[in-house]
């Protein structure tokens, strides 16, 4: 989680304005840090949550 959040805050042009957006608040780069990783947590999981399971349609057919 630690990389994943280091290559967003380095390469993401979105994430980069938040960061700087919550130091200009007052947060310190740690604390900004600490919510990209929760934000990140929660899109996960509710991309685990919600299954990408394949219509019938899009399912291959056996041979």
């Amino acid at each position: 989680m630690h990389a994943l959040t280091l290559i967003r805050m380095r390469l993401d042009p979105a994430t980069k304005t938040c960061i700087a957006r919550r130091v200009d608040e007052g947060e310190s780069r740690g604390d900004a840090q600490r919510c990209l990783q929760r934000n990140i947590c929660r899109q996960i999981f509710w991309i685990l949550e919600r299954g990408n399971q394949p219509n019938a349609d899009e399912l291959p057919q056996a041979a």
